[in-house]
């Protein structure tokens, strides 16, 4: 309605009425006619207040999205990534298919920072079942003779990529007890960190306090502080699964646990000092040339997102003052709590079945906390993975009704032709993230 009572018509605003008519009429955007556009009040309205006639209107929209695809299907070299996630599923549900492409070209580097440590997503049952897996290793030789060597001390990098290597040498081998082993390490090595505790037996009988503890708790009761830091590590070693899939050891994927983020209802605003200068640390330690985020706008869905939105919003701009930097790229991810109109987004990334094959076996595999999720979507009763590919395949078909499927079908490009889903993206430089991504809020000065 505010449209129609507009005296112009942004570009922006004409192709997503244009998009709208097509789907709206089933057609291809070049077969729209002008007897279409006055069918419908806003495709009406944009002819009066456009001077180009709609067969050209129709042709600029089509070329339009046509060069949104071409671009989604390049990569780029020789660039320092630094892909960001308010959860630790985050990226591999919003872009996964963009970043493993990119991680094929080896003069590209990547860094991953999540920026909470998501503990409110981890069940008391999944913990307990962990659990189950430490007690059947905890007293073996092997353990043992490793507990002896320092591989279990909290601070060996090389005994942590261990971890992630032997479960994912386990998922090759379609083997149970491989994987197990791998979740057992890494679940002693967080209970040694957690409780400080350096005598194997001393751990051991910590376990029965701990699965009376998750046995007994009512899902959704907020944990103390050393249970949240526990559930947490299980997320960050999953994102250490995910990531070791594709070569990336964990000295490149950062564990932030920004302080708002607390397990209570309402949560905390984001405050510069805690949650601000973290996020600076690392962009100052990764110098990247194009940052990922996810770009959701206020009560969209989780208020995490929104709020890890404006931090980074903050921190890019102290950066680029302390740095001079201008030419850093952001790009902006959704994923399965809201969309972008093919209007809104610049980059549509092509998805193939391959690529669907990898994002499923990849979730499953490295997400097992998640295979359930606590707090499942309306639209899906299933893992986020489906939901995302689900997403992603609507995406597609509206890209196949405005072009035709034979543009995808007959492209000289095997990309394309193999394309079956499409992630949207919305590609900013500095100024344009600063503008459409609010300013933080005062709260955050005030709470200085």
């Amino acid at each position: 309605e505010l449209q129609l009572q507009s005296p112009e018509i942004t570009d922006l605003q004409m192709e997503k009425i244009v998009i709208d008519l097509a789907l709206e009429k089933g057609k291809r955007i070049i077969d729209l006619t002008k007897d279409d556009f006055e069918s419908e009040p806003m495709a009406a309205r944009l002819l009066k207040l456009r001077p180009e006639p709609c067969d050209q209107l129709c042709r600029q929209v089509r070329d339009n999205l046509i060069r949104k695809i071409e671009k989604g299907a390049q990569t780029r070299n020789n660039v320092r990534f630094l892909h960001t996630e308010p959860h630790h599923d985050d990226l591999m549900l919003g872009c996964l298919p963009y970043i493993v492409r990119h991680t094929r070209d080896a003069s590209n580097s990547h860094h991953f920072m999540c920026l909470t440590s998501g503990f409110t997503s981890v069940t008391n049952h999944f913990m307990r079942e962990q659990l189950k897996r430490l007690k059947r290793f905890i007293e073996t030789d092997e353990f043992k003779q490793m507990m002896q060597e320092g591989y279990f001390n909290p601070q060996n990098e090389i005994g942590r990529n261990r971890d992630v290597w032997q479960y994912l040498d386990g998922v090759a081998a379609n083997s149970t007890h491989m994987k197990d082993e791998g979740i057992a390490r890494r679940l002693l090595r967080n209970l040694i960190s957690i409780y400080e505790e350096v005598d194997l037996e001393n751990i051991k009988n910590r376990l029965p306090e701990l699965d009376h503890y998750f046995r007994t708790q009512y899902p959704g009761k907020k944990d103390p502080a050393y249970i949240q830091n526990l559930k947490g590590m299980c997320r960050e070693w999953e994102a250490e699964c995910l990531w070791g899939y594709f070569g990336w050891d964990c000295s490149k994927i950062m564990h932030l646990r920004l302080g708002f983020y607390t397990g209570d209802i309402f949560t905390e605003e984001p405050t510069v000092h805690r949650d601000v200068e973290p996020i600076v640390n690392v962009l100052e330690k990764v110098n990247p040339d194009i940052v990922t985020v996810a770009f959701d706008p206020e009560a969209s869905g989780p208020d995490t997102h929104y709020k890890v939105l404006q931090a980074i919003n903050q921190s890019l701009q102290i950066y680029r003052e302390k740095s001079g930097r201008e030419d850093i790229s952001v790009w902006g991810y959704r994923n399965v709590w809201y969309r972008f109109h093919p209007a809104e987004a610049n980059v549509y990334v092509p998805v193939s079945l391959n690529m669907f094959s990898i994002m499923q076996s990849a979730f499953v595999n490295s997400f097992m906390s998640q295979r359930d999720a606590s707090f499942p979507s309306y639209e899906h009763d299933g893992p986020f993975s489906e939901l995302a590919q689900k997403i992603q395949v609507e995406q597609y078909q509206k890209l196949k009704t405005c072009l035709g499927r034979e543009w995808f079908y007959e492209h000289p490009n095997a990309l394309i032709r193999a394309t079956r889903g499409l992630v949207f993206l919305k590609e900013m430089d500095l100024a344009e993230f600063y503008h459409t991504s609010r300013a933080l809020k005062k709260a955050i000065e005030a709470a200085e």
